[in-house]
């Protein structure tokens, strides 16, 4: 039985692109068109599609209300097209708050006929969001902090799912446990930006997208900016951007930056490998574990996409297997000075 996907998309010519695109595929067909809110809105409850597609852009009330309908009352996968602008970048981060498995960017902006020229992609996202679990809301928590504590670095990875995932857990550490963090999600320019302002407002700590040269301090986050692998650099003071080739098709990847703190950091790494499609962050979590450091991994069934949780799984260096609600605490854990 083929997937049913609803198209919300307001230009007429973009809803023939898209829907030329998904009838091309065997697997998907389209159950129907809207135009707006309303419209949208009627067509998903009498189609009752197994996906939507779903603009931004749209007359009227922009597509977050229509998002935040249909997770309110019928969850089903949803696929937000976004323009690769600041504006779209922010509401994209948005809307993968509140729920929507994860975003493709149209590459002209509104009006993107090329659209066609990346139907692969786009039919390889949208396969991916029907597989996809729709993930359960946290409501965020601060974990008590440590009144002395020892020096770890953590190193987070994740990609499809990973905005709501770190949306719980980064705002749930601690600002004074000194902690330093650094994050690697897989997303394009201008929406990692947007995903470190959306945290930082947050979070206790401080969240920022990383600058080349940055110091790794104590009670900050760094997120690495789309279109550059992330590391330490050699003394571990430093974060360094690297433009070298993507590994895994993906920039930055998670590997990169495992691999380099592993080499200076050693014990003192501790690799936390959540949601996403593919295997990055097993080769890194590797490097870790071989300098006796810790790997946490999202447990897989708990995942929006359980692929690189379990890619770490198989390799066989996960030392904790957790859902998203008690990774938090494991991490504070770990800083919290043994006496």
């Amino acid at each position: 039985m083929k997937t049913k996907i609803l198209v919300v998309e307001d230009s007429i010519l973009m809803q023939r692109v898209i829907g030329d695109i998904i009838a091309s595929s065997d697997e998907f067909e389209v159950c129907g068109f809207a135009r707006d809110v309303t419209e949208g809105w009627a067509k998903f409850n009498k189609t009752s599609p197994d996906l939507v597609t779903l603009d931004f852009e749209l007359p009227g009330e922009n597509g977050l209300l229509l998002l935040e309908r249909i997770m309110s009352t019928r969850p089903v996968p949803v696929l937000m097209l976004s323009a690769h602008t600041k504006e779209g970048a922010e509401l994209t981060i948005r809307s993968l708050e509140l729920g929507a498995i994860d975003f493709f960017t149209k590459p002209s902006g509104p009006i993107s006929i090329d659209l066609y020229n990346y139907k692969k992609e786009l039919l390889d996202k949208i396969s991916a969001a029907r597989q996809a679990r729709i993930p359960e809301v946290l409501k965020r928590k601060v974990v008590r902090q440590a009144d002395t504590f020892q020096d770890v670095y953590i190193a987070i990875a994740a990609s499809t799912g990973g905005v709501r995932a770190l949306n719980y857990i980064i705002p749930s550490l601690p600002a004074k446990s000194g902690l330093r963090v650094i994050v690697v999600q897989h997303m394009p320019k201008f929406f990692t930006a947007s995903l470190a302002q959306h945290l930082n407002e947050r979070s206790s700590m401080v969240v920022k997208e990383a600058k080349n040269n940055d110091m790794i301090l104590s009670g900050e986050v760094l997120i690495a900016p789309g279109g550059f692998h992330i590391a330490v650099d050699r003394e571990g003071r430093k974060i360094v951007l690297l433009d070298s080739p993507s590994r895994h098709g993906v920039k930055p990847s998670a590997d990169v930056l495992f691999e380099s703190m592993a080499f200076v950091f050693k014990e003192k790494a501790v690799a936390v490998v959540l949601t996403g499609m593919g295997h990055d962050g097993a080769a890194g979590a590797i490097a870790v574990k071989k300098q006796k450091g810790t790997v946490i991994v999202q447990d897989p069934s708990d995942a929006v996409i359980g692929g690189m949780p379990q890619s770490t799984i198989n390799a066989g260096v996960a030392d904790y297997i957790l859902p998203l609600a008690s990774i938090p605490d494991r991490i504070v854990d770990f800083i919290k000075k043994k006496e």
